[in-house]
């Protein structure tokens, strides 16, 4: 049954990834899900499977951001590509790129993949039966730094997979962004590392948007907050992170409220 919904894409096909032509050999591709996606702007956000949860989090509300201008492009692994997959669901602009043939996709992120067969796109450049090799990642992240117009890197050990897809990108030209992380923080190392050579140091996703001359104030709805919602949000803005008892400290919001005002601004993304 899943096999006679996926829809084979050859070069000369309209909806084909025009990005892939510049490649020497262009795939034949398959694809599951809306196609369509394939004709807008593409953006990538990678990360490894041992992604902080800060960064996570952060990197799921980016993916989201930027999903008012940008299909988010990414892959299949938990960490680092689930919370980019979590981003771009929320507006159904995401596409996964598969290692292997759709006989492949990966069991653990299963549920995940086939929300996004149903509300974005799942593309495979290989036929159904492939299995995944050793040398097929590396081909996939190719393919994914070209798809995009940039790659941004959420979290990344000194020799992480995901930094495959930034140098891929970055040879091809294209913007590297990556998030900041504590020094000698092991998680981070790559992600420092490409801020070091030149990637953009990236805090939210007007950093990635400014880049590329887009105003994403103008693409997302404006979010009313009630008078303690904006007490607490203020006070969040200017500490950025702390406990409790310091956020109603600062708010003057009684702890009995508080809990459920941060409650509110986490439902609203903020």
């Amino acid at each position: 049954q899943l096999q006679n919904s996926i829809v084979e894409l050859s070069p000369d096909h309209p909806l084909y990834p025009k990005e892939w032509l510049a490649l020497k050999t262009p795939p034949t591709c398959f694809a599951l899900g809306n196609i369509a996606l394939l004709r807008q702007r593409k953006f990538a956000v990678v990360g490894s499977r041992r992604t902080p949860v800060n960064a996570l989090k952060l990197g799921e509300k980016i993916a989201e951001d930027l999903s008012s201008a940008f299909v988010i492009v990414t892959g299949t692994a938990d960490g680092g590509d689930s919370a980019a997959i979590e981003g771009g669901l929320k507006t159904g602009k995401i596409i996964c790129v598969l290692a292997g043939g759709f006989s492949q996709i990966p069991q653990g992120n299963l549920p995940l993949l086939e929300r996004v067969a149903k509300e974005g796109l799942l593309l495979s450049p290989h036929p159904f039966e492939t299995e995944v090799r050793a040398f097929s990642y590396g081909y996939r992240n190719q393919l994914l730094a070209t798809l995009c117009e940039g790659v941004l890197l959420l979290g990344a050990g000194e020799k992480s997979g995901a930094l495959m897809t930034v140098n891929d990108a970055k040879t091809q030209g294209k913007k590297v962004f990556a998030l900041p992380y504590p020094p000698n923080s092991a998680s981070g190392m790559g992600c420092n590392a490409v801020i070091k050579q030149g990637g953009f140091l990236v805090e939210n996703a007007e950093d990635v948007a400014i880049q590329f001359g887009i105003d994403l104030t103008n693409a997302k709805p404006q979010v009313s907050l009630s008078a303690d919602e904006e007490k607490i949000y203020a006070a969040l803005a200017d500490m950025t992170e702390g406990h409790i008892d310091e956020i109603t400290k600062k708010s003057s919001v009684p702890p009995f409220k508080a809990r459920a005002v941060l409650s509110a601004l986490e439902i609203k993304g903020l």
